[in-house]
């Protein structure tokens, strides 16, 4: 009776001390939660939301997705000034509002059949649950389709001077969202000579869009196309405005140009070409020893004497000057030509000889070989040189044939700086095989026999023999060949 008493009494006891420990544990930390209270911690939903912007054109249909990973109660959408219930768009009470035929990860999605202007704007995705709601919220872009693209001159056409840097503005009055925009000369991109400037016209998201082409046009430019291109997203081919360029330009500026294989005594007419635009007001031939003081000069159309002059337009800005010289003579050409051109824009003068003889083959004056041809027009930078170097192929072959040698040569020096291979006789240099008590012996012997091979070939013989007592001995002999010394007397 009384051990179970005694054992009773130690089970309340351990009982008590049980409950004073969790009792304390508790107060110490009032904060601590069991397994499931953490596990339903960490449970609570997020959202599945793709707050990317939106950009749709009108009549396009609209996909707004908002989707959660846990338990909800209901969702609702909301767009200024409107709150739309999830499950009142599932049971059709919005005309043209429907549920999304995917709703995995997508249970509060909905698709507006076809979107018009009020729809631009923020939309929001609002989930309730259990004690909490959830939201997120991205923007939709409902397209305006941009006006037509201007391109601000006053007249039909761009007139330039090459002289000048010229700036030409395009522009697009409106657009939703803001127009990309392009330049082009003919088929080159020029786009990077250019600004654009986007300028928010409401708070709806509407932009004017502005740029400006700084650009110093060459003569090349000319009768070329300058076009204006935007895209957009409610164009699919875009949209461009155009104007044709018309550049105004001096007379182009060439070398020295030389005449050759003129015959004497022929009538010689040379013919001149240039550009110019606009169209020459003055052409003037002049012609002497001394320009400065020329002999006189022809305005074209002229006559004097042997020389007759005329202009011939071909078009596109090109022209010929042509100087008829009757019965040329050797004098003539001696003589040197210069041709005046000028328009509005300023004027150029060209430097002309005339020459009996064929074209230089050295290269070294104004201009460069050819083959026999018919007197005709040569400038230095119309002209192909002729080379009389070698040709690279050459050069590569004399090359590679000096690094043969010089590559045999070194391997040789080597091979017998390390005595690779016999370089000369040894007549006195034998192998032996002898005991190892002669060793020592027949080492001395052989460095002998080497030393006596090289002095051979120096011309002179070392031979070594034995004395009686058993020492070596060393007998040189000079070997003079038919040498005969002869002494006056």
């Amino acid at each position: 009776m009384c051990k179970c008493s005694f054992v009773l009494a130690a089970c309340l006891t351990v009982a008590c001390l049980a409950a004073a420990t969790s009792a304390q544990e508790y107060v110490d930390d009032p904060n601590r939660t069991d397994d499931a209270a953490l596990s339903a911690r960490s449970e609570k939903p997020s959202m599945i939301f793709d707050t990317t912007e939106v950009v749709v054109n009108p009549g396009d249909p609209l996909n707004l997705e908002c989707g959660l990973d846990g338990e909800f109660r209901h969702c609702i959408w909301m767009h200024e000034p409107d709150i739309y219930q999830v499950l009142d768009v599932y049971s059709n009470m919005y005309p043209g509002l429907r549920e999304p035929e995917n709703k995995e990860n997508n249970q509060c999605g909905i698709i507006v059949d076809s979107v018009n202007i009020k729809h631009h704007g923020v939309w929001t995705c609002r989930v309730f649950v259990p004690g909490d709601s959830l939201s997120d919220s991205k923007k939709v872009v409902v397209t305006i389709q941009p006006t037509s693209p201007l391109i601000m001159i006053d007249t039909s056409r761009l007139e330039v001077v090459t002289t000048e840097e010229r700036s030409v503005v395009c522009s697009v009055e409106i657009a939703r969202p803001a127009v990309g925009m392009k330049w082009y000369l003919g088929d080159e991109d020029i786009t990077k000579m250019s600004e654009n400037v986007e300028t928010l016209t409401d708070d709806q998201g509407s932009y004017k869009s502005v740029s400006t082409l700084s650009r110093r046009f060459l003569p090349k430019d000319d009768d070329k196309t300058l076009m204006c291109s935007i895209t957009h997203k409610t164009l699919p081919s875009g949209a461009n405005a155009s104007v044709p360029v018309a550049v105004m330009f001096k007379p182009i500026e060439k070398d020295v140009t030389t005449f050759y294989q003129i015959q004497l005594g022929s009538n010689y007419e040379v013919k001149f070409n240039f550009s110019s635009n606009p169209k020459p007001h003055g052409v003037m031939w002049k012609f002497g020893d001394n320009l400065d003081v020329a002999e006189g000069p022809l305005v074209i159309p002229e006559s004097q004497g042997r020389y007759r002059t005329f202009l011939e337009e071909l078009g596109s800005n090109m022209y010929t000057a042509k100087l008829v010289i009757e019965e040329f003579t050797l004098e003539d050409s001696q003589k040197k030509y210069s041709l005046l051109v000028g328009n509005d824009i300023g004027e150029t003068e060209y430097q002309i000889r005339l020459s009996v003889h064929e074209p230089p083959k050295d290269g070294v004056s104004e201009t460069s070989n050819h083959a026999k041809i018919p007197p005709t027009e040569l400038s230095v930078s119309d002209i192909e040189t002729e080379s009389n170097n070698l040709s690279g192929g050459a050069i590569a072959g004399i090359i590679i044939v000096v690094a043969v040698v010089v590559v045999a040569i070194g391997a040789a020096g080597y091979a017998r700086y390390r005595q690779m291979f016999c370089f000369a006789s040894r007549a006195e240099s034998k192998a032996h095989i002898q005991d190892p008590e002669r060793n020592e012996t027949d080492n001395g012997t052989a460095n002998d026999a080497i030393k006596a091979s090289t002095d051979h070939v120096n011309g002179k013989t070392e031979n070594t023999v034995a004395n009686g007592n058993g020492n070596l001995e060393q007998t040189q002999v000079d070997e003079v060949n038919n040498e005969k010394k002869n002494t006056d007397v």
